[in-house]
């Protein structure tokens, strides 16, 4: 884990669980640490605010948790891979 001066996590860390972030699934030591870091952070917010609209999207398309969760990874496995 990499950590800031003032013990909060850094950009690599707070970027890899972003998705577990939003999906409720980091203890609630990892969800402040996530959370207080996308608020300080100009860099990571972007990131953040585009997945919390693409899946609040997902969401609303209203899918089966089957079809959702295969849909999630391929969109995913596609963004990885670009």
């Amino acid at each position: 884990m990499s950590a800031n001066s003032d013990g909060g996590v850094g950009c690599q860390d707070a970027l890899g669980r972003l998705y577990e972030y939003l999906d409720g699934e980091l203890s609630e030591d990892w969800t402040e640490k996530v959370r207080s870091h996308i608020e300080r952070c100009k860099r990571c917010y972007p990131y953040f605010n585009f997945e919390r609209i693409f899946l609040d999207h997902i969401r609303s398309l209203r899918l089966g948790p089957e079809t959702t969760g295969r849909l999630e990874k391929r969109i995913r496995d596609a963004l990885e891979g670009a």
